[in-house]
């Protein structure tokens, strides 16, 4: 009852699998299993020569949990029963580096070496929380410079603007307003 792309990829996954146990024909492969000559809990899951670390050398996380579902799929199908949760399957995002706000000090460096435009975009950024594509999406009206010291944004819901489904702000995730710090607004009345 799935999509065809949905079929598509439970058949390379299959296909995949198969390939990896050595063996040319998904039955055949299925005969095999059944017959307990081959073990489908170590093939998939052995430490670095199993199915899932050898998909991970070539391919995403996801692409390779996709390829487990169509492994999962066609086992159940066929009466092959497995342990799958003693199986671990690869995460859908994997962090590989952190990243974290810059220091004041690299803040200052990186001011003094910017454009004003790059200055002024820094330091909205960094006083508001916008979000890159939310900044580059704002308008004039969007902006009030008419408060003392600080400029309000307001945030509307649209097209480069990522709002959360949830609404935690209490709206219903379609409005919110920051500000930006006197620097910043000095820079972006430049």
């Amino acid at each position: 009852m799935g999509s065809p792309a949905t079929l598509n990829g439970y058949i390379q996954g299959v296909r995949r699998f198969v390939e990896h146990i050595g063996i040319e024909n998904p039955e055949e492969a299925l005969e095999r299993i059944k017959s307990g000559e081959i073990d489908v809990f170590s093939a998939l899951d052995s430490q670095g020569t199993g199915f899932i670390d050898r998909s991970l050398e070539k391919y995403a996380h996801r692409t390779v949990r996709s390829l487990l579902f169509g492994i999962k799929k066609w086992l159940s199908l066929n009466g092959v029963k497995l342990e799958w949760d003693k199986i671990e399957f690869p995460t859908t995002t994997v962090t590989q580096e952190t990243d974290r706000a810059p220091t004041r000090e690299e803040l200052k460096q990186i001011l003094n070496h910017a454009s004003l435009r790059d200055r002024a975009a820094a330091t909205i950024l960094t006083s508001s929380g916008l979000k890159v594509g939310t900044l580059l999406s704002l308008t004039w009206g969007d902006v009030r410079l008419d408060y003392p010291d600080v400029a309000r944004i307001s945030v509307t819901n649209r097209i480069g603007r990522k709002f959360s489904k949830r609404g935690g702000n209490g709206v219903g995730g379609k409005f919110y307003a920051t500000f930006m710090t006197p620097e910043a607004k000095k820079e972006s009345a430049k």
